[in-house]
């Protein structure tokens, strides 16, 4: 658990001092997108159907910092060094090499209780994290559309 908390606390840090490549507005976009993905599949997949959980049964307080920094400093660290003008088998290789950590990253917490399964199985998580990505991902593009005065994906 100390490991797992390190790395938490590095990877804060790293998306702290990151250097920036997309916008200010795309990160908060991005940050609380997340937070909404986030809250929304914890509400059914964890409260209602009681298919995983963090820590232990119902709500809990420790649960917070994985909601407002793990989660945010993994989607922001995505999408600021996501490769936008490469090749298509750049971007999947990204992308994938991104599931892969978080892959790896959820095995561990298994490991140290932060995180319990009940009914969820493990790939169930090979098919989420990719379709989880591309919605973050998806909410770049939406933010740097609207931005640019365009509608969603219309070009002007």
């Amino acid at each position: 658990m100390i490991l797992l908390t390190v790395i938490s606390i590095v990877l804060f840090l790293a998306v702290m001092w990151m250097p920036k490549k997309i916008p200010y507005l795309e990160m908060y976009t991005t940050y609380f997108f997340t937070a909404f993905l986030a809250t929304m599949s914890d509400v059914y997949l964890d409260a209602k159907y009681n298919l995983y959980g963090f820590f232990g049964k119902g709500v809990d307080l420790e649960y917070i910092p994985i909601f407002v920094i793990i989660y945010p400093a993994y989607s922001l660290l995505i999408v600021n060094f996501y490769p936008y003008n490469k090749p298509i088998y750049r971007k999947v290789r990204y992308l994938l090499i991104w599931c892969a950590v978080t892959l790896v990253f959820e095995y561990a917490s298994l490991f140290t209780n932060i995180f319990y399964y009940n009914a969820w199985k493990f790939w169930y998580s090979i098919i989420c994290y990719p379709v989880i990505n591309a919605l973050i991902l998806l909410n770049v593009k939406v933010t740097r559309n609207l931005s640019n005065g365009r509608k969603l994906f219309l070009k002007k």
